[in-house]
């Protein structure tokens, strides 16, 4: 039963740590870039900014992902990501911190203020809230049961022995804690652990820091693990598995001594100890790193290439270990939907210039790229409704819905560009008509206008601006009344009985159609936006 117990006690940790990550993600989710966009302002802004991170969201491997997309969105480089890390490193021990100072004996007050927040609240924030107590209240009540359930172990000859052999060997226990954070996913859960046993004398306190020393290998390892397929996690989990390796190199042979120096300051005894250890691990980590993060930086990107360029249509930003955190998630589709838009944006460029040039092998290419549209659509949709599957707030929600309605639009375009404006070209240059000189140049210029507007939609969308939207909202009434009024100058012509403009009439009036039919589909995401602002 003890056995069974100090495994139920592991997973309540896990579990715990977990929702308090969820918790937080509904709280902060949307708010975590914005704290981000502060590293651009140097190495030491970019520490508290990890380090503020750290508390909202405490999972290493989210903050590394957040860093990671900051560094895809060309705003924040290596050198400050690095410096992001460790700032986190040291918000990651806060939890540690709770559970030495034995708030572990307050869960209930935790669970009792949390579960009514969760299960009533109204608004997701206050939701978040509470899921966030809960998660806490899980893990303050996972170290008692974990304490008790190891409390027989100190009586026990075989456990003491293999203790005693683990802390004659540190690095043996520095692998095998090492080894055990990558298997609960959680440096929070293997030193609670740690502190569990030490608190019943199973674990002597050496152990126990050794255990931190292990558990800091472990985050390098993970973060690792996690990002190695792209070149930009790679560096910077290299690069934060090297100021861990070196930093537990160099404490290993100083553990006693640390521990004497510590002894003054951890009123609360050897669980204290073990906590003031991994924060001090940190904090001198991030003093000593944080002149070097340039040099380090500089190494990293000779060492790790970038990848290769993805081939022509193919997705950047899908990754699925976004997926994790709705809020990061989101932030990819959107750069991946900006990526889509650039495809459709050259399509009507194309499409213009085959009317300008009447150049046949320019409808071919443009038809071919609305394949590779359709092509993105599809893998952001599938990638979208897997984030669905995730608990999301209402204003996820809300955006989710905006990304898919974006994409769809985006792809409705290129529909029109292909099957209608390309059509009409090669209609008009396999048949060698000429537009009127005025009907030329109104055509011209409505496409001009229909693409101004592109670049506004793609930019309200991208940052939700509703100044944008409004902008965007005019236009569209304006471009109506040009339309109409393009129209009736095309008719007064051929009531004038201008040869070029009855040849080309039909190609003219369904060339007009078709720009009028983009520019409502790229009005539509400025419903959301104005909606949000309301």
């Amino acid at each position: 039963m003890a056995f069974l117990n100090f495994l139920a006690g592991i997973a309540l940790m896990v579990y715990g740590i977990r929702t308090l990550r969820k918790g937080s993600d509904r709280v902060f989710g949307a708010r975590l870039r914005r704290i981000l966009q502060t590293a651009t302002q140097g190495k030491l802004r970019a520490l508290m900014a990890g380090f503020l991170l750290s508390i909202l969201i405490p999972s290493s491997t989210g903050v590394a992902l957040i860093s990671v997309e900051a560094i895809s969105a060309g705003y924040v480089g290596l050198a400050q990501s690095l410096a992001v890390m460790l700032g986190a490193n040291i918000g990651f021990t806060v939890t540690v911190q709770l559970l030495a100072f034995r708030f572990f004996i307050y869960n209930g007050l935790f669970l009792a203020a949390g579960m009514p927040l969760f299960l009533f609240g109204k608004r997701p924030a206050v939701r978040g809230i509470g899921q966030t107590l809960i998660g806490l209240g899980f893990l303050l009540l996972s170290i008692q049961l974990i304490s008790a359930a190891v409390a027989p172990l100190k009586d026990n000859a075989d456990v003491m022995e293999v203790m005693g052999v683990l802390q004659n060997h540190p690095f043996w226990l520095l692998g095998f804690t090492a080894m055990l954070k990558v298997l609960l996913q959680s440096a929070t859960a293997t030193i609670g652990i740690a502190i569990a046993l030490v608190t019943q004398g199973v674990l002597s306190v050496n152990g126990g820091v050794a255990v931190v020393l292990g558990a800091n290998i472990g985050i390098g390892v993970t973060a690792l693990m996690a990002g190695f397929k792209r070149p930009e996690t790679r560096r910077m989990a290299m690069g934060n598995l090297a100021f861990k390796v070196a930093g537990v190199a160099v404490c290993v042979p100083l553990t006693t001594g640390l521990i004497h120096l510590l002894e003054p300051v951890s009123p609360q005894g050897d669980t204290q100890v073990i906590a003031n250890a991994h924060t001090l691990f940190n904090v001198v980590l991030a003093v000593v790193g944080l002149p070097v993060i340039g040099m380090l930086a500089k190494l990293l990107e000779k060492l790790v290439p970038d990848r290769p360029a993805p081939r022509e249509g193919q997705a950047r930003h899908l990754e699925p270990a976004y997926l994790q955190s709705p809020a990061l998630a989101l932030g990819q589709a959107t750069q991946e939907i900006l990526h889509m838009a650039d495809y459709v944006r050259g399509m009507l460029h194309d499409a213009r210039r085959a009317f300008q040039q009447g150049d046949i092998a320019l409808c071919d290419e443009v038809q071919k790229r609305d394949d590779l549209v359709d092509n993105l659509n599809n893998e952001i949709k599938a990638y979208i409704t897997k984030i669905s599957e995730e608990s999301l707030t209402a204003e996820e929600s809300r955006r989710e819905v905006a990304l898919l309605t974006f994409a769809n639009d985006l792809e409705s375009i290129g529909d029109i560009i292909d099957k209608n404006l390309i059509d009409l070209a090669r209609k008009k240059i396999t048949q060698q008509l000429e537009f009127s000189a005025e009907g030329r140049g109104e055509l011209d210029d409505y496409f001009g206008k229909v693409v101004e507007n592109f670049e506004i939609a793609t930019s309200a969308f991208a940052t939700r601006d509703p100044v944008l939207a409004e902008k965007l909202m005019r236009h569209k009434h304006h471009l109506s009344e040009t339309e109409r009024e393009y129209r009736n100058r095309h008719f007064h012509r051929l009531h004038a009985g201008l040869k070029e403009s009855f040849e080309t009439s039909a190609i003219h009036l369904d060339a007009l159609t078709a720009l009028k039919r983009i520019n409502s589909h790229l009005t539509a995401v400025a419903y959301p936006i104005l909606e949000r602002a309301r």
